[in-house]
């Protein structure tokens, strides 16, 4: 996620400016790097050399509709039970994020991650949009079926900002699965939760169209496959209690929740705890 300290400065700025409301962008919260990065996969081949396992790593790139290039792999484990496409958090590239990869492979799954653009290895467009990110998690579910076998089901997984681009993912394609770890349901209370104290200093907060529309709950009203959501027990920013709702706000009759016992927001996957959870989800729609 976006730093604590970056987001409260860039609040401070806009206090100096207008005393009772705020203007969010895109850039307020969606972190880019200041330059491309090389992809690096060195921990994950070190990974899975070390456990004993067979896989294979794919470096994939992908031109989205904006001519921008995206990088990211295409793993694929020995005897895979499921697809996993996953939407990573802030300021959570792959290249950095190799243990997330080995993790989910462990399942045993496939899994594709491209670094949304301005991120990691993947190219930075002039002007950032939420809308230009969401065609490119359609982009890259569409590219499954070329990556990995077909006749598999296919999981969407998002974690943090990424539950998002997953549930948008789920509005829009016909997928076999949902995981939302550690969503949330809208930025406002995103932020809020991110620097506590700082919604005491204005009345309000003007969303621009396109973060407004960054909702989770009407998404999940019409969705009616499996559903997981995971939170850490000691996550504050994107608490229980918002998982708890979004449960009960989705349509779904198949969905279920796990809480990460001493997981903070960023933790849940490190959890022997959550693989086992993952494992007995993947279960009710696998076998």
């Amino acid at each position: 996620m976006m730093s604590k300290k970056h987001i409260a400065l860039y609040m401070c700025a806009l206090l100096a400016l207008a005393a009772c409301a705020i203007n969010v962008s895109p850039t307020a919260f969606f972190y880019q790097d200041a330059e491309q990065k090389p992809l690096d996969t060195t921990k994950l081949h070190a990974a899975i050399q070390k456990d004993e396992m067979s896989a294979g790593i794919t470096q994939v790139e992908l031109t989205n509709q904006q001519g921008i290039v995206l990088r990211g792999v295409a793993v694929s484990y020995a005897n895979p039970i499921v697809n996993i496409v996953f939407f990573a958090d802030n300021r959570m590239s792959v290249s950095e994020n190799n243990s997330v990869i080995h993790r989910l492979g462990q399942l045993p799954a496939n899994v594709l991650w491209l670094d949304y653009q301005g991120v990691g290895a993947s190219e930075k467009a002039s002007k950032l949009s939420i809308n230009a990110i969401k065609q490119d998690a359609l982009t890259q579910f569409d590219y499954v079926k070329n990556a990995f076998d077909p006749s598999l089901p296919t999981v969407v997984h998002g974690r943090g900002i990424g539950s998002y681009f997953a549930s948008y993912v789920a509005a829009n394609r016909q997928i076999d699965a949902l995981v939302l770890d550690g969503a949330f349901n809208n930025i406002s209370d995103l932020i809020a939760n991110m620097v506590p104290g700082f919604s005491n200093s204005f009345t309000s907060m003007k969303l621009h169209d396109d973060v407004h529309s960054m909702q989770i709950a009407p998404i999940l009203r019409h969705y009616e496959g499996p559903l997981w959501l995971v939170v850490g027990e000691q996550d504050k920013i994107t608490p229980y209690s918002i998982s708890q709702q979004l449960l009960k706000d989705a349509a779904s009759s198949k969905k279920y929740i796990s809480v990460i016992p001493k997981a903070t927001h960023n933790a849940t996957l490190k959890s022997d705890y959550a693989i086992t959870e993952y494992k007995q989800f993947l279960a009710r729609f696998t076998q």
